[in-house]
């Protein structure tokens, strides 16, 4: 089961219709998609200086569950990095996404492709150098878009199921 964790305030309809959609990608590997209760943003995890939430701090406060994906409206950052659009625990159960800087037209577009990126994290796989696979590494929302919400065939052999 993959568990969708809005925390602070998440558009509910995006919500849906993410859920559908990881549903829809991750059918033959889990039970299904559940979109838990809203939690209260972590003020503990606040950088006041850099007006931004510690990411690293957020997937701690989570409750691992199977797959948990944390969706926030809040700008987050990692340490040694400016911003991130989300963070995973590798073969771990808790992941974090933001929609702060996926904004615009192709939010929801963005915000599956980061989605899926970040599941993939927690069922195990790194960055992929493969420029189009879901798994590489984007650092801006034009390295987002040039990506697809596809596995490549390696990361999918990684993964071991054919999705």
């Amino acid at each position: 089961m993959i568990y969708l964790q809005p925390i602070g305030f998440v558009n509910g309809e995006l919500l849906i219709r993410l859920s559908k959609e990881l549903e829809r990608k991750f059918s033959k590997i889990t039970g299904g998609v559940s979109i838990l209760e809203q939690l209260n943003l972590p003020q503990q995890c606040y950088n006041p200086q850099r007006k931004q939430f510690n990411s690293t701090c957020i997937l701690m406060l989570m409750e691992p569950r199977w797959i948990t994906l944390g969706i926030t409206s809040e700008d987050i950052y990692a340490d040694g990095m400016n911003f991130v659009f989300g963070e995973a625990e590798l073969n771990g159960s808790r992941a974090i996404v933001s929609i702060y800087r996926l904004k615009g037209l192709k939010l929801f577009e963005r915000l599956v492709k980061e989605s899926i990126h970040e599941i993939g994290h927690v069922l195990g796989l790194k960055h992929c150098k493969n420029r189009y696979c879901v798994m590489s590494f984007s650092n801006s929302v034009y390295e987002v878009d040039l990506k697809t919400s596809e596995f490549c065939e390696t990361c999918k052999n990684k993964l071991g199921i054919r999705l």
